[in-house]
């Protein structure tokens, strides 16, 4: 197909130094959602198999996912 454009992602109209989240992270933003954070299953990146450097599924950048001293999230 000669001359396609591909379409743009729709954003949420935020900016692009926004991170996305997760869709559990997302939602656990609203009230009496909170304990979605743990149904969140992006806590790491996974690669896609074959290649160098390229993602299959990014990691959640949510703060609820960030390493904490001593121990798993």
């Amino acid at each position: 197909m000669m001359g396609a454009t591909m379409k743009r992602p729709q954003g949420t109209g935020k900016g692009a130094d926004t991170p996305w989240l997760s869709a559990e992270c997302a939602l656990a933003l609203r009230p009496g959602y909170e304990d979605l954070h743990d149904a969140c299953h992006q806590t790491a990146d996974v690669p896609l198999p074959g290649s160098l450097g390229l993602l299959l599924m990014r990691r959640c950048p949510c703060a609820c996912h960030a390493p904490v001293a001593g121990g798993a999230r």
